[in-house]
């Protein structure tokens, strides 16, 4: 009877462990990600990401001809709800911008892809950008 005891003493334990790996694993998997992927020949430089209703931007450092930056995306603690824009300013001085997320509220995951597939003349870039 002693044995039984054990043994379900162990089972209930390792029951126990499992679930705090799941909430673990869970809780730290609740980050949003971005990707930014220089597919072109050129060093990419001077972008920015935006969050709506807030002032924060974050400087995206350097990206070297075919190599990827990534970054995890810790919202603001005064946003709630709004959007992630990428922007930039071109060799002639006109702003660009693109809508990374068109909407998220805080505790929403989502993983970014930024594929930048050529730069022209003008140091216009061609965003590509998928969502998961």
């Amino acid at each position: 009877m002693l044995r039984n005891k054990s043994a379900y003493i162990l089972i209930a334990l390792a029951v126990v462990v499992i679930i705090c790996i799941l909430i673990g694993t869970f809780l730290s998997s609740r980050d949003s990600t971005l990707s930014i992927q220089n597919n072109t020949d050129e060093t990419i430089s001077d972008l920015k990401i935006k969050y709506s209703n807030s002032q924060s931007i974050i400087e995206v450092p350097r990206i070297s001809p075919k190599q990827v930056y990534e970054t995890k995306l810790i919202l603001p603690d005064n946003f709630i709800e709004g959007s992630i824009k990428v922007f930039y300013t071109d060799k002639q001085g006109e702003n660009h911008e693109d809508y990374l997320v068109g909407y998220i509220e805080k505790g929403y995951k989502v993983k970014i892809n930024v594929i930048i597939e050529s730069v022209d003349n003008n140091g216009v870039l061609t965003l590509k950008i998928y969502r998961t």
